[in-house]
């Protein structure tokens, strides 16, 4: 296309539009009622998007003021708690003289306590032990109570069968006294308490019940039990006759003999057991027996002494 053509073109273009209108028909515009824009007349309307160089660089700039920061920080407490922590700083010594001291104070604390409870733990310990030991002997002496019940028991019923047999009186063994003895029967074979099952069985005499004053387990020939009997026992009763007042014990010594001739002494009697055991009164004193005894061709005599004025 030419140039000629194109202004042709132009020319039919303009005649073919409209006129504009008139000056006074263009409304008045108040432009300062608007807004005023932060952006100048040269800014563009479609923002440029930042480079990412840009972006790592203010993040690594960023980056490395917080990582001074740190260091700085840290540099200025460590520089701190040094000196708050000179041993030369009197301030810091007394600090650790009295953290010592309370440390001191609690461990001794701890000490006495510790101290307190082990003696406390100690004592009760010795009550418990004592406590035991004494339910121990008072279960002992209760098994040891019960093991002699039941043999007291089982003894009385054994001893309930048994009773004694050949009883025979024998000489007279002192003043109204005289011996017995007897067989205890109906002992079982396997009883092994039988010394203890004789002393245990009385034996009947005038009335009178009397337990064993020996016993003696012959074995098959029985267990033999031996009394002494001094009730109603008159042929063994013995006494003194034939009153002497006899001469002084020595001169000067105050005292006098008095004799007595023993009567009523059985055959095969032990004469100085009589003599000691029969009793007798004169003078208004009380002898059991004889002071001295002796023995004649005109039978046993017992000596007294007794004060006398004229000795």
């Amino acid at each position: 296309m030419t140039n000629r053509t194109r202004r042709q073109g132009a020319t039919n273009w303009s005649a073919a539009r409209s006129p504009p209108p008139y000056y006074e028909a263009v409304p008045s515009v108040d432009y300062s009622s608007m807004p005023v824009s932060r952006y100048s007349e040269t800014t563009p309307l479609i923002r440029k998007e930042k480079h990412w160089k840009e972006w790592l660089l203010g993040v690594t700039v960023v980056m490395i003021f917080v990582l001074i920061s740190v260091v700085i920080v840290d540099f200025s407490i460590r520089a701190t708690r040094q000196l708050c922590n000179d041993p030369l700083d009197p301030d810091v010594r007394d600090r650790i003289r009295k953290e010592w001291d309370r440390e001191l104070l609690q461990h001794d604390e701890l000490a006495r306590n510790h101290q307190e409870h082990e003696e406390t733990w100690k004592t009760e310990q010795i009550a418990h032990d004592e406590l035991l030991e004494e339910w121990n002997r008072e279960r002992k002496a209760h098994d040891r109570q019960k093991m002699e019940r039941e043999r007291r028991e089982e003894d009385e019923r054994r001893r309930r069968n048994m009773f004694w047999v050949d009883v025979e009186p024998h000489g007279c063994t002192s003043y109204a006294t005289r011996e017995y003895t007897a067989r205890l029967t109906n002992v079982p074979s396997n009883y092994n308490r039988r010394v203890e099952a004789c002393k245990a069985t009385p034996l009947v005499v005038h009335d009178q019940s009397y337990l064993p004053r020996t016993c003696e387990d012959n074995g098959s020939n029985g267990i033999i039990g031996t009394w002494k009997v001094n009730q109603n026992q008159p042929d063994c009763v013995t006494s003194w006759t034939d009153y002497k007042v006899k001469g002084c014990t020595s001169v000067g010594s105050g005292r006098r003999y008095i004799e007595h001739r023993l009567d009523n002494l059985q055959p095969g009697g032990n004469w100085r057991e009589f003599s000691a055991t029969t009793p007798v009164r004169f003078h208004g004193m009380q002898f059991s027996g004889a002071e001295e005894s002796f023995q004649s061709v005109w039978g046993v005599y017992g000596l007294w002494e007794i004060d006398d004025d004229e000795c």
